[in-house]
């Protein structure tokens, strides 16, 4: 429970790094994105139903519930696979939609950072260097970056995974990680 509560903190002040960095199932599901990319299998997108709020508050409130059992069982020593059924969950989204569908829409545990995360502190900043070319934008897992009308990019914190993919495309450099 502590890095629960770290984590939610820590997401508060420095954006949302568990998702880039420490995320399992980041881990997992990036290469099956990668692979799907790379033989060409077409990705499907996610339904509009699942894209508001009501669904992704419905979602939080099972994975509350579900933390809730597995804590419990810890304490009687019983198992509730929570950690397996989210895993499961993720793969099966990205290999039915893409990795974008699951960090943005379905994974309760980015939705609660997204909600602290929108109040941090640091963050990836867009500056006038940015020539409109919209690599940033293909290359977020998240949908988090928007270019619009030849204007520079804007990234938009609360969804953010700060993974840097972004920034390491970025072909001038316009993409720096700062205080905001």
């Amino acid at each position: 429970m502590v890095f629960v509560f770290l984590s939610i903190i820590l997401a508060g002040i420095f954006g949302r790094y568990y998702c880039g960095f420490v995320c399992p199932i980041n881990t997992i599901i990036h290469p099956i994105q990668v692979l799907k990319d790379k033989t060409g299998f077409s990705n499907k997108n996610i339904p509009n139903l699942l894209k508001s709020e009501k669904p992704r508050l419905l979602i939080m409130l099972l994975f509350i519930v579900g933390l809730g059992i597995t804590v419990n069982a810890m304490i009687t020593g019983s198992r509730f696979p929570l950690p397996i059924i989210i895993i499961s969950i993720g793969v099966l989204t990205t290999l039915l939609s893409n990795e974008n569908s699951w960090h943005r829409y379905l994974c309760p545990w980015g939705f609660l950072l997204s909600i602290t995360g929108y109040f941090s502190k640091y963050g990836l900043n867009v500056n006038e260097k940015c020539i409109s070319c919209k690599i940033c934008e293909n290359v977020c897992p998240a949908e988090a970056v928007k270019v619009e009308n030849k204007q520079n990019a804007e990234i938009f914190k609360k969804h953010c995974l700060l993974c840097l993919k972004c920034e390491l495309k970025c072909p001038t450099n316009a993409i720096t990680y700062k205080k905001l």
